[in-house]
């Protein structure tokens, strides 16, 4: 027993970051949950390694000391982010200097605990805090994947097929992430995009003036887009099960499509973004050409940056790990209509979402940031501005090479998820923003074309929701049922409805 403990202790300490991690992000638990598990349990497998060379060589004397020091270690080894964000307050910015301190710190805390080892109540009072610490995140994702576990998805409603495959147009969407609309760039930016919407709309692109995402948020956007239908409803608690398989591939778009006949191209959107990664449900799977040693996604990257090993890593070997991120050229080789069977493509691409892609001569950046942060554009004005200025000519050159190697008149659909987020209270001087700062990230990008035996605009405004109940509305040569547009927020994790940047309830 005298053991016991102190091991215990070791063990339960060890696996408090892993848990810890998996309760912070929830929401994300279906998504990457299984590999946080795996690398937890190589963790606790290293602990209990060193644990045991600990216990031969130092004996049964020196092992609790040794357990505890272990512990504390993972803790404090997983502590250097918060501890980082707190030295920043202090006006501390230099890594080095940051990463001196947290040296210092863990050394002083664990020659405290190696002393006080010595304590028997040392060891009571360290095993129930390393109790309480992981306990307490384990029953939070114990309960919250107990009442995930009742969620039913909603399927819609099937369409009868009246139309053979091979008569039937290639389908092509795009979602380009955090794309903003036009008015919302010119009276928040000021950048000018004029020119690229009558590029479209020259193209034979219907250009929506008015275009409202229902959520501003990747997954609830994609989500219901795949799904051609709202989250209600509100109200309700939100889990995982609602959105994690639609955004991979199983959801009642794709399912309608292979039924109708298609071939299903996923391409993924690359910064190892485990959202809307393949599922396997998909004929291809388009992914990021590698351009470091060891490609590494936001889970992982999550974790390493809670530690000191993060910022030495990008310091000491930039090139060792990469953050791949799907380009618009990885695509469009990978599509290669047939005549026989149609094809739908789903691309979702993270730009121009932060980080930057594009040096200020459109050459690409080669080594992208390490961050997947959107919450708050007002910090980026400047390179995604610049990232659109890039990213521009790339989607025109992409649909013109679409429409000469698709002469059978394919569906093309350009769209964002979202509009931008952060605080908009301030437009560019001179001008009175037409849209309000309230829902600046609602205000999305969306461009369709269509057959011309096909009608896709419905006025100037438009939802995402809509989309696949036109597209399937014009394969099927039938007027689709379209819904209200509603825009939605997330509050405590349920879902309001709000009208012009309040709530409605």
């Amino acid at each position: 027993m005298k053991l016991l403990a102190p091991a215990a202790t070791m063990l339960l300490l060890g696996a408090w970051p892993f848990v810890s991690f998996l309760g912070t992000n929830r929401d994300e638990l279906l998504i990457y949950g299984s590999a946080v598990v795996l690398y937890a349990v190589l963790y606790l497998v290293l602990v209990v390694f060193w644990g045991f060379i600990g216990r031969v060589f130092g004996g049964a004397s020196h092992f609790p000391a040794i357990a505890h020091v272990i512990g504390v270690g993972s803790v404090l080894l997983f502590s250097y982010l918060p501890l980082s964000f707190l030295l920043s307050r202090f006006g501390i910015a230099l890594g080095t200097v940051k990463i001196a301190i947290w040296l210092v710190l863990t050394l002083i805390i664990l020659f405290i605990v190696w002393r006080l080892s010595r304590v028997s109540a040392t060891r009571v009072v360290l095993l129930a805090a390393a109790f309480v610490m992981t306990a307490v995140p384990v029953f939070n994702l114990i309960l919250f994947v107990a009442r995930n576990d009742g969620v039913q998805t909603v399927a819609a409603s099937p369409i009868e097929d009246q139309t053979r495959a091979a008569q039937m147009p290639n389908v092509y969407w795009f979602v380009f992430d955090a794309y903003a609309r036009e008015d919302v760039l010119a009276d928040y930016f000021g950048f000018d995009n004029s020119a690229f919407v009558d590029a479209l709309e020259n193209r034979g692109f219907n250009v929506a003036d008015q275009a409202w995402s229902n959520y501003a948020s990747t997954k609830f956007s994609i989500s219901s887009t795949v799904s051609m239908d709202y989250y209600l409803p509100i109200g309700e608690p939100l889990y995982p099960a609602l959105w994690t398989d639609k955004l991979q591939g199983f959801n009642p778009v794709v399912e309608r499509f292979r039924q109708l006949g298609y071939r299903y191209l996923h391409a993924e959107p690359g910064g190892n973004n485990l959202k809307t990664r393949c599922g396997g449900s998909e004929d291809t799977c388009i992914t990021a050409a590698p351009t470091g040693a060891i490609g590494v996604s936001e889970a992982e990257v999550g974790l390493l940056r809670l530690t000191p090993a993060f910022p030495i890593i990008r310091r000491l070997f930039p090139n060792l790990l990469s953050f791949d991120f799907t380009k618009i050229s990885d695509v469009i080789p990978k599509l290669q209509p047939r005549s026989d069977v149609p094809l739908f493509l789903f691309a979702h691409l993270l730009t121009p979402h932060p980080p930057q892609r594009f040096l200020a001569d459109c050459s690409r950046v080669e080594n992208i940031a390490f961050d997947l942060a959107g919450d708050d554009y007002t910090r980026e004005r400047d390179s995604y501005v610049n990232d659109l200025r890039c990213l521009n000519p790339l989607i025109l050159s992409a649909v013109d090479t679409i429409l000469k190697n698709d002469p059978d008149e394919p569906i093309i659909i350009l769209q964002s998820d979202h509009g931008i987020r952060g605080d908009w209270s301030r437009s560019v001087k001179g001008r009175t923003p037409r849209t309000p700062p309230s829902l600046a990230a609602y205000a999305n990008l969306h461009a369709m074309r269509t057959p011309a035996a096909c009608d896709s605009d419905h006025g100037e405004s438009f939802s995402p929701v809509n989309t696949f109940r036109i597209v399937f509305g014009c394969i099927q040569r039938e007027t689709p049922d379209l819904l209200p547009t509603r825009r939605f927020t997330k509050v405590r994790n349920i879902l309001d409805e709000i009208s012009d940047g309040l709530s409605v309830r």
